[in-house]
């Protein structure tokens, strides 16, 4: 592939990846949710783009880190691309969602490599395995402590939460619905950007996929403040990717709030990249 500044992954898909990440409970989200993420609807993460970037900044073998899992697919890429994979959320639905996922796969690849595949520990915060004799181990907790070591990250990706808009759980940790104002949630999610600094390997990096957004008749330039958010922490600012994601109808969909409003939809996000030097 071309990696080039500017991505449509609307007519690019990796069919594959696709049934490997199996997102039912996003799917499924859309459906009732008509797409609205005020409503409850989960984001689903285009695999391809996944794919690319773990060939771009990685190698085999490397620890892929999450610390905003959700429902976990990015790290079943890494592991299906020989990654190391941990993921930590604060969400006991997805921990639970995650955990049965993954304790099944594992379960099903016991009967050709029990070796390469089994549970080394489980409790109600951990579950620590081998799957495919690599690595992947799931944590419920507050990201804002993520229980790694420093240094021992080769490349970290993850999209964050958008504030309070979506439904990410009902903890009060939770950093956009335990944060009351915009600049709340940015100190708190500023605090899981300094674990990831902290825990990324020097010369690594951390790819953030995100997307500006509007609330109240405002509009936040959450990409913008992202970046300025995590060179304040010391990252050092090295790219930026423009992505399609428009596999449903937008225009159709909010077609009435866009003539009304006179603002466009939105059918992209950018993925951030960010060094560690």
């Amino acid at each position: 592939f071309e990696p080039i500044s500017m991505m449509w992954f609307n007519k690019l898909h990796n069919r594959t990846l696709d049934v490997l990440v199996e997102d039912t409970l996003a799917q499924g989200s859309y459906i009732r949710s008509n797409y609205n993420i005020r409503d409850g609807a989960l984001a689903q993460t285009p695999t391809i783009l996944v794919e690319r970037l773990l060939k771009f900044y990685t190698e085999p073998g490397d620890i892929v880190l999450n610390p905003m899992c959700e429902r976990i697919p990015h790290l079943l890429i890494a592991n299906y691309f020989k990654r190391h994979a941990i993921g930590q959320d604060i969400c006991k639905r997805f921990y639970k969602h995650d955990v049965e996922k993954l304790k099944s796969r594992i379960l099903s690849a016991q009967f050709l490599d029990p070796d390469g595949n089994k549970i080394i520990r489980e409790d109600e915060n951990h579950f620590f395995s081998l799957y495919n004799n690599l690595t992947f181990n799931l944590t419920k907790g507050d990201s804002r402590k993520l229980e790694l070591e420093d240094n021992s990250v080769d490349y970290i990706i993850t999209s964050p939460p958008y504030w309070d808009l979506g439904i990410y759980g009902d903890e009060p940790e939770q950093v956009g619905s335990g944060s009351e104002s915009y600049e709340d949630f940015l100190v708190n999610l500023g605090m899981i950007y300094k674990e990831c600094y902290r825990t990324l390997k020097k010369n690594k990096f951390m790819c953030v996929q995100v997307n500006d957004f509007r609330k109240g008749g405002e509009f936040y330039d959450y990409h913008g403040d992202t970046i300025d958010l995590l060179k304040s922490i010391g990252f050092k600012y090295w790219d930026i990717q423009v992505y399609n994601i428009s596999t449903h109808p937008l225009a159709a969909i909010f077609l009435t709030q866009i003539r009304d409003r006179m603002y466009f939809a939105k059918c992209h996000e950018y993925n951030i990249v960010l060094r560690k030097v």
